[in-house]
């Protein structure tokens, strides 16, 4: 999802771009003979977004018009490509230009030249060249280059200097709106760096203006999504920087809060608030519960809560209806959603904070939610293909929830392309996995023909041995409630046997906050997780703050699952909203980006991250596109990540 966005606003940026580059043309010179009938029509190819056409029809005209005109023919075709977003073709017409006419037609091209580098991935090229550059006198030709200077900077991740690009850039605009234009682009190219792995930490940088955009682009909301934090910190960046420019766009960078509910509104939840489960009841209902106390009392729906550890859920659901409620959350265990479905199409909108079993469809009205391991270890399968991976082995704990954990990996790595070429199974309550670890990266066979080679020598050689070289990674899946245990044993002794080089990749579980020292053992695992877990700085980091005044040892705030109650709370609030389309439904979440799919199943994009000295930093891009898979929703379905037995099915 990620990577789809990303799509979209690179696209975003080359129309915008194209529309400058157009309204720079007004001040060079002519492309063709005035009024000549082939240079309307590729000009009108031009304003149909047919640009291809009139690329193809610019270098025709090129090819069999007087030479003056040749050189700026090309430039135009050039200009064509590149809104046609194929840079090759573009730089092949610019290679074809021997002398410019004139500066005016030198200038064009070398800006020209650095947007093909743009558009051919060469971020870095591409800022030497615009670096050689200075803008030119006319306020158009100025504009482009700063507008092109900035998308450069961006894409070469120094978001400072794109910064004072566009703030150069507003001096040669005329009018407030497109003054306004320029920095909601600025904006979003900011959220599109943070969505890379960019950072956006404001360092030692002096400048009040830049410092403020930094800080905007590390806090705001996606576009789009909404959240229940927004106006809090939309205040205090206001504060902080009163007479920033982008004042003028701060609804856009923090949209509307959630508001109330619609009137008349009466909730109901369902947890297990006793018996076995009752500390993860408790936990998501405490994250609910801190969610809805951010709603000013005087608009804030009444809660009624129900133990499904004494009130069997299906009970449960029929007296949330007898009693008024307008929408139920819940329940939580996986047996007690399928319950409830058998029901049928619900009256009043369920939230269920868990998945379905496969192959049984939400009736009507039901809607789920869940932390699934299963859809994160698809997401790691996407990710390796995606950093050009395709190989690789696995290490899977021996139980059924480990075998459908590493199906769902292997499946999407399989769609993309991919992979898995040995699986080593282990016991997740044991501590010594040599045995596994050595077979799959082939240790033994390397002992064995050294031993071989020794006989046939007669003589004593130094040794290393050395893994099977077809291994590009390993995907490490940890089983809760030993995860962190697990993935540390594993990648020590990954090590031990001499694999500190394979790329090592694994799931939220591997990792356990608060503990610096023991997650060293394992510096440089990858996985997804949330921006409750990741988040150090900017929005999440200054709720936590918040939520750990007011809790306290009161609460097991720090989790998951809290963060799972409130994006439950905030999803809630979103559907029940008067006039609300809950398919449109976008939050930014604690648990991530949430938004449903077809199949009215919360999906969730995550953050990358590597483990660095004990820390989860933030991870960039990929660098390799990544290959085409099945959306999340195709594969086996999963149930929320568990902490205890009772979780599982």
């Amino acid at each position: 999802m990620m990577q789809l966005k990303t799509y979209f606003l690179r696209g975003r940026w080359l129309l915008m771009g194209a529309a400058l580059l157009l309204s720079a043309c007004l001040s060079l010179p002519p492309v063709a003979t005035p009024g000549a009938p082939e240079s309307q029509s590729a000009a009108q190819l031009s304003r149909r977004g047919e640009h291809a056409r009139a690329a193809s029809a610019y270098e025709a005209l090129a090819a069999n018009g007087a030479p003056d005109t040749r050189s700026q023919l090309l430039l135009s075709a050039a200009r064509e490509w590149l809104a046609a977003a194929r840079p090759a073709d573009a730089a092949r017409d610019l290679d074809a230009i021997n002398a410019p006419a004139g500066s005016l037609q030198a200038y064009e091209r070398a800006l020209l030249g650095a947007e093909v580098s743009l558009g051919l991935h060469r971020p870095q090229v591409a800022w030497r060249q615009i670096g050689a550059l200075s803008p030119a006198g006319a306020p158009a030709v100025a504009l482009e280059y700063y507008s092109l200077r900035m998308r450069i900077a961006f894409a070469a991740d120094l978001p400072v200097e794109g910064i004072h690009a566009e703030i150069s850039s507003e001096r040669y605009v005329a009018g407030n709106a497109q003054r306004l234009q320029l920095r909601s682009q600025l904006l979003a190219a900011l959220l599109d760096a943070r969505e890379r792995g960019v950072s956006l930490a404001p360092g030692g940088e002096r400048d009040p203006i830049v410092r403020g955009w930094l800080e905007l682009g590390a806090t705001a909301a996606p576009s789009g999504a909404v959240s229940l934090n927004s106006a809090a910190l939309a205040a205090r960046w206001r504060a902080r920087y009163p007479d920033h420019p982008a004042g003028a766009i701060l609804a856009q960078a923090f949209p509307a809060p959630l508001g109330s509910t619609a009137p008349g509104s009466r909730l109901a939840l369902l947890l297990p608030l006793t018996g076995p489960n009752a500390a993860d009841g408790a936990t998501v209902r405490d994250g609910f519960l801190s969610a809805l106390y951010q709603v000013p009392a005087a608009s804030r729906p009444p809660l009624r809560l129900y133990d499904t550890a004494a009130l069997p859920a299906v009970q449960a659901v029929m007296q949330a209806r007898t009693n008024g409620s307008t929408f139920i959350v819940g329940p939580l265990l996986p047996d007690a959603v399928a319950a409830v479905a058998n029901l049928g199409a619900e009256p009043i909108p369920l939230l269920a904070l868990n998945y379905l079993p496969d192959g049984q469809a939400a009736p009507g009205g039901v809607y789920q939610f869940a932390l699934s391991p299963d859809d994160e270890a698809r997401m790691a399968a996407q990710r390796i293909l995606a950093d050009g991976r395709q190989h690789g082995i696995i290490v899977v704990p021996r139980n059924a929830w480990g075998t459908r954990v590493a199906t769902a990996f292997e499946r999407e790595l399989t769609l993309g392309g991919g992979s898995v070429i040995a699986e080593a199974t282990y016991d997740p309550a044991g501590h010594d996995y040599g045995d596994e670890l050595k077979s799959i990266l082939g240790i033994d066979d390397s002992q064995a023909r050294h031993d071989r080679l020794e006989r046939v020598l007669g003589t004593k050689l130094n040794f290393v041995p050395r893994h099977r070289g077809d291994i590009q990674f390993v995907f490490i899946i940890p089983y809760a409630p030993y995860g962190p245990i697990n993935a540390r044993l594993i990648e020590s002794q990954l090590r031990y046997y001499y694999a500190p080089d394979i790329p090592s990749y694994s799931i939220p579980e591997a990792y356990e906050p608060d503990t610096l020292d023991a997650n060293q053992d394992i510096d440089g695992l990858m996985y997804p997780d949330m921006p409750w877990m990741v988040d150090a700085q900017g929005a999440v980091a200054d709720l936590r703050s918040s939520i750990g005044q007011a809790w306290g040892n009161r609460a097991d705030w720090h989790s998951r699952l809290f963060a799972f109650g409130y994006d439950a709370c905030q999803l809630m609030l979103a559907m029940s909203a008067p006039y609300s389309n809950p398919s449109s439904v976008q939050i930014d979440g604690l648990t991530g980006q949430l938004h449903f799919d077809a199949d009215r199943r919360v999906q969730r994009d995550l953050i990358w991250v590597r483990i660095d000295n004990g820390d989860p930093r933030p991870l960039a891009a990929s660098a390799a596109p990544a290959p085409a898979a099945t959306p999340l929703r195709t594969a086996p379905q999963a149930l929320l990540a568990p902490r205890r037995d009772a979780f599982q099915r």
